[in-house]
């Protein structure tokens, strides 16, 4: 069975060239599966079900890929700029929702890379996963050297903060090369805790998804809980507050152009939300992460910040 070590030095060259702010690899474990588990005990997935349904391939990956050996992790930077008028769809958007659908656009550079292995490793099994695998990318990524997690859960790199994707690629390569972790740099700095509307953040570097303003705008479905619909803080899909407010990520790297924020959110209005067919809605987001919300879901949303918005007006 080839090494890793044996075809590095020419995936981290191609890595770059498609992108990629950093690559690493780990051995095939999520060594912080543990934190998972006490996360969903707390029930803080909140309406995300399925999430405890693939514990036992969390607890040990190899159930799912008994070949596999290392895990290829790469990190791609994203926009950290939301501009646009003050009404438009732009300013309410988070940033990673902003270009293209990151699922889409990694998965793609995985590709590439599998195709490189394909090559230089003949025989090699492969498996692509971007924010959809039975572990845990940001551990992985912790794992491979490329950050650590931060008191919001968030991902930070010492060097380019948190405005970044994650992809992984499962491989049957022996993970020959040297590993060197991260140090935790949050120190005694909790913005994040106090920079958040709801109180979400929670002890243990967890978040509470019954109180997370991006799940009660994304996965949650059906009425928003009025106590959360109240501190929404503009928010119609996604929230970045504990991110903004985060002093690693002062100097953001440039984004990869995929995800460069679409002209066409800042020159639609939020209120045409409110009104707004199917149709349109599937071609504004086409390839868009936006339309996980659902064409439902944002237009719930839209209702809630117009009606806080008139209740602002009426004070």
């Amino acid at each position: 069975m080839a090494n890793i070590s044996q075809v590095w030095p020419e995936l981290e060259q191609l890595a770059g060239r498609l992108g990629a702010l950093r690559v690493g690899v780990t051995p095939l474990v999520d060594e912080h599966v543990e934190v998972f588990e006490e996360w969903l005990d707390r029930g803080y997935h909140a309406s995300m079900a399925w999430l405890p349904k693939n514990l036992e391939k969390r607890r040990d990956p190899r159930v799912r890929f008994p070949w596999g050996k290392s895990v290829i992790v790469l990190t791609v930077p994203y926009s950290s700029e939301r501009d646009g008028p003050a009404d438009s769809l732009a300013p309410h958007i988070a940033r990673y929702a902003q270009g293209d659908d990151y699922h889409d656009v990694i998965d793609q550079m995985l590709r590439e890379i599998e195709m490189l292995l394909a090559s230089a490793a003949p025989g090699s099994q492969t498996w692509r996963y971007v924010d959809t695998g039975p572990f845990s990318d940001r551990s992985l990524a912790v794992q491979a050297g490329l950050g650590w997690i931060g008191r919001n859960g968030m991902l930070i790199d010492p060097e380019c903060g948190s405005w970044i994707f994650i992809g992984c690629l499962v491989t049957s390569l022996e993970p020959d090369l040297g590993r060197s972790e991260v140090a935790d740099r949050c120190g005694n700095c909790t913005r994040c805790i106090e920079a958040c509307p709801t109180d979400a953040i929670v002890p243990g570097r967890m978040i509470d998804s019954n109180l997370c303003l991006s799940h009660a705008t994304i996965e949650l479905r059906g009425t928003i809980p009025p106590e959360i619909a109240a501190r929404l803080e503009g928010n119609l899909f996604g929230c970045d507050i504990c991110q903004e407010v985060c002093p690693w990520n002062e100097a953001p790297p440039p984004p990869h152009p995929s995800f460069e924020p679409r002209a066409e959110f800042r020159a639609t209005p939020i209120t045409d939300l409110l009104t707004m067919p199917q149709e349109r809605f599937s071609t504004l987001f086409r390839r868009s992460a936006v339309k996980r919300a659902r064409h439902s879901g944002l237009r719930r949303n839209a209702e809630v910040l117009v009606a806080l918005d008139a209740e602002r007006d009426r004070d």
